[in-house]
């Protein structure tokens, strides 16, 4: 009889340090389960003031970085940050590579076809830059038959080539500039708020000319397939607008509020 109750309490000792190993396990998951779920986000990283590197912590930031930064956080989301050449943008979207692509990405038709974006974070316009020594150029109606240095994919490339240009590609808006600077491209187009903010703080010898042409709106471009985070994300912004979080960001790299 004492055998036999031994033989139970070691039986009811092992039900217990199992039941006890089976609930540390689920604590386990439970807590994994409990990590912030990544959102993963797409920009050039080479593109003051909207996505570039800080000089003494190569960390990515910019007013799109910051944006984006903010709607993770109120998405309880963790946000990382993939650098990515402007021309391979979409087709690291396509291949999901990441969520979602916040480089001042504008809105237009042709896009609209393939891609969903958030509402808009920063209305804008296009402007022609030209070599100082340039005389000849002074707004986009004198570009037809000149050579203009764009990234490839960019819109301005389109814009270019509907004025009449030719279009010649480069990785990125500091090597565009660079040529510009030796007259091996006539002129080139950009933000207007890239040149309020940091081409007169370049050595390049250029200059912009004439008024912006165009009015853009930009925002975060998604994959079609991502009605709810595109849904969340929107609720997010919505949010940065309404208690003035978007348009202090705003000021702080433009001076003025430029998301609307």
């Amino acid at each position: 009889m004492k055998n036999t109750f031994k033989f139970l309490s070691a039986l009811a000792l092992s039900a217990v340090l199992l039941s006890a190993c089976g609930t540390s396990d689920q604590s386990k998951d439970t807590g994994s389960d409990a990590e912030k779920k990544e959102l993963t986000i797409g920009t050039e990283a080479t593109y003051p003031p909207f996505s570039y590197r800080d000089k003494k912590t190569n960390e990515i930031t910019g007013y799109d970085v910051e944006v984006a930064k903010e709607v993770a956080k109120r998405l309880d989301m963790k946000p990382k940050f993939v650098a990515t050449e402007w021309k391979n943008m979409f087709t690291s979207l396509d291949s999901k590579r990441f969520d979602l692509v916040a480089n001042q990405v504008t809105i237009t038709d042709e896009r609209k076809q393939k891609y969903d974006f958030s509402t808009p974070y920063t209305v804008s316009g296009g402007q022609v830059i030209v070599n100082k020594d340039n005389k000849d150029i002074k707004g986009i109606e004198d570009l037809k038959g000149k050579v203009v240095g764009t990234t490839q994919g960019s819109n301005y490339a389109a814009e270019a080539e509907k004025a009449g240009a030719k279009t010649k590609f480069y990785k990125g808006i500091a090597q565009v500039l660079t040529d510009l600077d030796v007259n091996r491209v006539d002129a080139a187009m950009n933000d207007k708020l890239f040149i309020l903010t940091e081409l007169k703080n370049t050595d390049y010898n250029v200059k912009a000319v004439g008024e912006p042409f165009n009015e853009n709106e930009m925002a975060f471009a998604f994959r079609k397939d991502d009605k709810q985070l595109i849904e969340d994300v929107d609720k997010a912004l919505e949010e940065m607008k309404k208690d003035g979080t978007l348009k202090k960001l705003s000021e702080k790299y433009f001076g003025e509020d430029v998301s609307e």
